[in-house]
């Protein structure tokens, strides 16, 4: 009987010792610039979209746009999953050195093989800001990249993206 209490009171003394909780910042900056082409009246044409890879929900894109600049404007039919949806954001500026407005448009896919939050921009001229050549390519990937890394900070409904 005397074994079975000294047992029992080590495993209580070890059991009851604590421990610290270690939460590990999780990054985003796992991403792509991907070239999908998109059908229009017959006709393919590529746009190219930031992917993000690194991510809690496909619908990260959607929020990092919604916690910086609001509601958005439009919802259209995602052209990635057919049970989601895309939404778009305009006449957003996005970089703080200039006045230059940018058309958002966020997206995603949660399958089995794709996960993953995309955004597609454009500037007032309709051109594809992401494009390997365009001026702003390079600041706009580091302002979208930075605060998605921001984005976790606070807990979030995704069923607002519905």
């Amino acid at each position: 009987m005397k074994k079975y209490i000294l047992i029992l009171s080590i495993i209580s003394i070890f059991s009851c010792s604590s421990y610290k909780d270690v939460s590990v910042k999780e990054t985003y900056t796992q991403f792509k610039i991907v070239s999908t082409p998109i059908l229009v009246e017959n006709d393919t044409i590529y746009i190219h979209e930031l992917r993000f890879y690194k991510i809690k929900s496909a619908k990260d894109g959607m929020k990092l746009m919604y916690q910086n600049f609001g509601d958005w404007n439009k919802k259209i039919e995602s052209i990635h999953q057919k049970n989601m949806n895309s939404f778009i954001w305009e006449n957003v500026q996005l970089l703080d050195e200039n006045n230059t407005l940018f058309t958002v448009v966020t997206d995603g896919a949660e399958t089995k093989t794709d996960y993953f939050a995309s955004i597609k921009i454009f500037d007032a001229a309709q051109k594809d800001c992401l494009k390997e050549k365009y001026p702003y390519k390079q600041k706009l990937i580091k302002v979208l990249t930075t605060k998605m890394n921001d984005i976790h900070k606070n807990k979030f409904d995704y069923r607002l993206f519905k």
